[in-house]
């Protein structure tokens, strides 16, 4: 079905009113149409957002998250195009997990997504497979097929933390060159990206190494490690460290969620034992916008930081509202609310109550809408590095 949408939008880089025909893709975009869709006063249409960086959990872990759930959140938070990593169980780094896992967001996802495989021994046939490329962890930089999966031309995603964080006393992970080193292992390679950088070292560091790289919002607002709640890898650094953080939103390439949901039960284990991990999927919009309706960054990158850039990192027709690419749409609205989940399985987190200034009308993918004032829609995504279209 082909739909005409009117209503203030960001279209090379100016605000105005226009009409956009789509359906799948976009078909055309004028000045004066009669809409399908008219959209009321103080809405705007912003290209479809991307977050580079989900675990969706799904398979044998979908006690803590499955694909409805997760995707659910994702829509109700005004993403599009989620990105999936690879530790759920079993693991996904082989031809017969990653088939399983798409799948699996083939039937149940709201919204469009890709995955990535993890380090594998099965290098040559993972490669042809339709994923978005390769989360390295720390572990993984001591295994030989590391470096064979680095010369990979898709993209590297490393977790950037030294393997000797992963040993002895948490504590010790509270340094941050166990974070700044990793990416000495990976220096040498070409099309790597570095993701949740926690301090502005890591993020120059990474620039000069001619990397891209994301930060999270939690690593910038969450007032330190001090339970279960807050736990998470890399860990949040001291305030001194967040308020240098603040001025790599200037710097970094985008902005992701890390959503990283377990069960409330896990969560009020020991803290010793308890996993690390903050899902607030839902949050990254209306945090980015808040900073626009606050004029600390200006419409233009708040659009690069969502939408435009990630869309370049992954090479696909996202990011922009032009025609033939993908009819995915976040359409915002400026308001005073106070965050919280709504889909997702996780119900608590510590950015729960936060004071926002911008919140999420509509989203739409694949030229439908998934998500309505709140309302999440059973809308079909398709994977854009595949062919399930």
């Amino acid at each position: 079905m082909i739909l005409w949408i009117k209503g203030k939008a960001y279209l090379n880089k100016e605000i105005k009113e226009v009409c956009i025909n789509f359906d799948r893709r976009i078909k055309e975009i004028k000045s004066i149409c009669k809409p399908d869709i008219d959209l009321p006063q103080g809405t705007l249409i912003l290209p479809g957002v991307i977050d580079l960086h989900t675990h969706i959990r799904g398979l044998k872990l979908s006690y803590k998250e499955d694909v409805v759930s997760g995707t659910s959140e994702a829509s109700y938070g005004g993403v599009t195009l989620i990105g999936d990593m690879p530790n759920t169980i079993p693991f996904v780094n082989t031809v017969e997990t990653i088939t399983t896992k798409l799948k699996e967001f083939e039937y149940y996802s709201r919204v469009d997504y890709f995955v990535y495989s993890g380090v594998t021994k099965d290098f040559e046939k993972v490669d042809k497979l339709p994923i978005a490329g390769y989360k390295i962890f720390p572990e993984d930089l001591e295994k030989e097929e590391t470096f064979e999966v680095l010369k990979s031309r898709k993209l590297k995603i490393l977790h950037p933390e030294v393997p000797l964080a992963l040993k002895g006393n948490r504590k010790l992970r509270l340094n941050i060159w166990y974070e700044i080193g990793a990416l000495y292992y990976v220096k040498a390679y070409q099309n790597v990206h570095i993701t949740h950088a926690t301090n502005i070292r890591t993020v120059r560091l990474a620039k000069e190494l001619g990397f891209t790289v994301d930060m999270t919002p939690h690593h910038l607002l969450v007032n330190g490690e001090k339970d279960c709640l807050t736990k998470v890898n890399p860990p949040i650094r001291d305030i001194n460290e967040r308020l240098w953080l603040l001025q790599a939103i200037s710097e970094v390439d985008t902005i992701v969620s890390d959503h990283a949901p377990h069960a409330s039960f896990e969560k009020l284990q020991p803290y010793e034992i308890c996993p690390p991990g903050i899902a607030a999927i839902s949050f990254t919009v209306p945090f980015i916008l808040t900073l626009v309706s606050k004029g600390i960054i200006s419409i233009d990158r708040a659009v690069e930081l969502i939408s435009t850039n990630p869309a370049r990192i992954l090479n696909i027709p996202y990011g922009e509202i032009k025609e033939n690419n993908y009819a995915n749409f976040t359409i915002i609205q400026f308001n005073d609310w106070r965050y919280s989940t709504k889909y997702s399985k996780v119900i608590e987190t510590p950015l729960d109550g936060f004071p926002l200034k911008a919140s999420v009308y509509m989203t739409i993918v694949q030229g439908k809408a998934s998500n309505l004032e709140g309302d999440v829609f059973p809308v079909k995504g398709i994977n854009p590095f595949g062919e399930n279209k």
